[in-house]
């Protein structure tokens, strides 16, 4: 994901070299270490089993405060919707732990709790369309992904790879992917009243349904949902925060360009770019996580590449 509207690079772009070398993500206080000279070399500990997605999640866990006998409610957990890089585990879990795997061009600074993903799961098919645009140089020029959350667009929907991490952590993740330390002033937190109101939003959405489900989306209701907020500025390629739904009465956030962009794409104003190859090969790889083979994962990914943005324009837009 980029800072290259700035100038600066994206801090999940990966040169393609890179990417037949991968080593566990380094942990944020041993990046520290070395950088400060007092080791050498990197963690030798291998990565972990990758979550694997529709596992069960577990009971809630405390917040730091809560669990050492503070007065602070539990964590208020949501659903991160990853549908880029960030879907293969080991890339995204730098962006809790810290530090950096084989193909990241710089290390991450992690977030405040690196405590890793509980759960993970998958949508296969939320009427939200995924595109791939900007430049980014460190992948060959190529693309990289955005999703357009503002309009429905029921014949290429979007597989999310759903991780459920505390709020402050989707804070932090949002803050590294717009190249912002987390908690830095730039990026405006959701906060546990933001999370709930857009819970009680979709429900509203679902309440004409037969029955609620435990799973809320566009694909479900037919709608796009609470309208999307920009809480990181507009220069910035994913600032747009998005509500896609509810999961297991907790609400589903992903990041995007911002509205006016969205238009341009498809309008046309605005020209998308095919990725390059290794980087459908991360989101392939992500994919295969959650149990699709490779040739479904490549076929996914290379029919929303060739679909032009303009063919969508008639879609309902929110």
């Amino acid at each position: 994901l980029a800072r290259e509207k700035r100038g600066g690079g994206h801090p999940d772009d990966t040169p393609p070299h890179m990417l037949a070398t991968r080593v566990p993500c380094v942990p944020r206080a041993r990046v520290e270490q070395r950088r400060a000279g007092r080791i050498e070399r990197p963690a030798t500990n291998p990565s972990p089993t990758p979550l694997r997605c529709g596992v069960t999640p577990p009971p809630k866990r405390m917040s730091r405060a809560a669990s050492s006998g503070g007065d602070s409610p539990p964590s208020t957990y949501v659903w991160y919707a990853s549908f880029g890089s960030n879907i293969l585990l080991e890339r995204f879990e730098c962006y809790l732990r810290g530090g950096r795997i084989g193909g990241m061009v710089r290390d991450m600074p992690g977030s405040r709790d690196p405590t890793p993903p509980v759960a993970s799961s998958l949508w296969r098919d939320v009427p939200s369309r995924l595109f791939f645009a900007h430049s980014s140089p460190t992948w060959a020029g190529g693309g990289v992904a955005f999703v357009d959350v503002t309009s429905l667009s029921p014949t290429l929907p979007t597989a999310f790879r759903l991780y459920r991490i505390t709020l402050e952590q989707f804070n932090d993740v949002l803050a590294q992917e717009n190249g912002m330390e987390p908690g830095a002033a730039g990026c405006r937190e959701l906060t546990g009243d933001d999370a709930a109101r857009l819970v009680r939003d979709w429900r509203t959405e679902a309440s004409s349904l037969a029955t609620e489900p435990d799973e809320v989306h566009a694909g479900i209701t037919g709608t796009t949902g609470p309208p999307a907020e920009s809480r990181a500025p507009s220069e910035l390629w994913y600032g747009y925060v998005k509500c896609v739904g509810v999961k297991d009465g907790e609400p589903a956030l992903t990041f995007t360009c911002d509205a006016d962009e969205l238009r341009g794409f498809r309008s046309g104003d605005i020209p998308t770019n095919p990725p390059c190859e290794a980087y459908v090969d991360v989101i392939a790889r992500g994919l295969a996580q959650c149990g699709l083979g490779d040739e479904e994962a490549r076929g996914y990914l290379e029919d929303r590449v060739e679909a032009s943005m303009t063919s969508d324009a008639g879609a309902a837009a929110a």
